[in-house]
């Protein structure tokens, strides 16, 4: 009984700690899914452009094992921020950056709609299971014709997640040295699953460096973290008045 009351002290006392950056991190995913999805309705009525670098993307090869990193991106970009909350003034600076970034990112998917060529065919007719499962894949992540490609939001989150932690003394060098490697190998496997072209790549980090910059050089998160402190102090004093009674 009383390790049952430890754990649940514990958490409570995690999610004191750490509730704000938890529900910041969903807004996080349900705004991504906006972008992502949404902005292709409004993207068929637009020309699509095609950023091949010739000689370069058209040279990337496809290796299946990177298709790992890349779907463990999704519950990475969950926990490195969370790992990340702990300087909540440079966390909510963070977050505004990220909204930022992601409206900018919805403005270019509507209006300056980006593709990619795939080998959906080839993997489609392979009797491969692997090749089969990546060729459906292709299907349910846009088929022939995919949006959403430039800047790449894998690769735009996967750069916040590490800037995030970045230099942040108190956070644990084994958690800042996790995060790095899994952003360098999700940024890599958005070329090698060929979801990506380079220019996907390079923007997508360009505009999570430029934007966290402005955000944290004029404290773009400072009413976001009044906010939060606000709401944290009336749950903790309806705390107290409970534990009186």
């Amino acid at each position: 009984m009383e390790n049952k009351n430890s754990i649940k002290e514990n958490f409570k006392s995690w999610l004191a700690r750490y509730g704000y950056a938890v529900i910041l991190t969903i807004i996080i995913f349900l705004v991504d899914c906006i972008v992502y999805w949404l902005t292709r309705y409004v993207a068929v009525n637009f020309k699509v452009f095609d950023f091949t670098i010739h000689g370069f993307d058209d040279k990337v090869p496809l290796l299946k094992i990177f298709f790992i990193p890349y779907l463990l991106a999704y519950p990475y970009w969950f926990i490195a921020p969370i790992i990340a909350a702990k300087n909540k003034k440079r966390f909510c600076n963070w977050f505004i950056a990220v909204m930022i970034s992601f409206f900018i990112t919805g403005i270019i998917y509507c209006f300056m709609p980006t593709t990619i060529s795939r080998p959906i065919d080839e993997m489609l007719a392979s009797d491969n299971l692997i090749d089969n499962w990546i060729g459906n894949f292709y299907m349910f992540d846009g088929g022939y014709v995919p949006f959403g490609c430039f800047p790449s939001i894998h690769c735009l989150l996967s750069a916040f997640c590490y800037i995030g932690v970045r230099n942040q003394k108190n956070i644990h060098f084994v958690n800042r040295v996790w995060i790095l490697i899994m952003d360098i190998l999700i940024l890599l496997a958005t070329q090698f699953t060929k979801q990506h072209y380079i220019v996907d790549l390079i923007s997508a980090v360009f505009l999570a460096e430029f934007t966290f910059f402005i955000c944290n050089k004029f404290n773009l998160g400072a009413k976001l973290e009044r906010f939060v402190n606000k709401v944290e102090n009336k749950i903790f004093h309806k705390e107290i008045e409970k534990q009186k009674e």
